[in-house]
């Protein structure tokens, strides 16, 4: 499997675990880590649907997303920063994101009850790059390829899943649930 790093002990948020967590980011950096992280919950869907659908009924398990809580995942707090941007002034400096709460619920559940609509997860994903203002190339490749995981090539999900890796890498100081630091090199074998 090309997502074998992910085990599937998902505890807590181990990437922002409070407001103060995103001080010196800018929210199109936040955005940029929650689409991350969107599409590496699109790709366990099919890499690993056990561990998909528990954490999308983890990230669900507040019913909203109003404010960072210690004990919610790391998508959870990503999308409440983004969601409440007022409410993190002075956390998190300049740029502007958008987000679809009623999209992500229904993409989560989905997630979570084992259905999969491949028309509406591309446009869910085409909508989340346009609403986060995503311009990373990398991310809209990873996009495209995550929206046809199920249709891709052995090699080519395997090469998107290094270099998924490596982009978590690159940001040191969080460590995000679902791509702990400790498992990062299991995912070439």
């Amino acid at each position: 499997m090309a997502f074998e790093f992910i085990r599937e002990e998902i505890t807590e948020a181990r990437y922002i675990r409070s407001a103060a967590d995103t001080i010196g980011r800018d929210m199109t950096d936040i955005g940029e880590s929650f689409f991350e992280q969107l599409l590496m919950l699109q790709q366990m869907r099919f890499e690993n649907p056990k561990f998909a659908a528990k954490y999308a009924k983890d990230t669900l398990k507040f019913m909203n997303f109003s404010s960072v809580k210690p004990g919610a995942t790391d998508l959870h707090n990503l999308a409440s920063i983004i969601a409440n941007p007022s409410k993190y002034k002075g956390v998190t400096s300049g740029g502007a994101v958008g987000f679809d709460e009623l999209g992500f619920k229904r993409y989560l559940r989905d997630i979570a009850a084992g259905r999969s609509n491949t028309a509406m997860d591309r446009t869910f994903l085409m909508k989340q790059q346009r609403n986060l203002s995503i311009k990373n190339t990398f991310l809209k490749q990873a996009r495209r390829a995550s929206a046809d995981y199920g249709r891709t090539s052995a090699g080519e999900r395997t090469g998107l899943s290094a270099r998924m890796v490596n982009s978590q890498r690159q940001d040191g100081k969080f460590r995000s649930d679902i791509s702990k630091q400790s498992v990062y090199g299991h995912c070439s074998k």
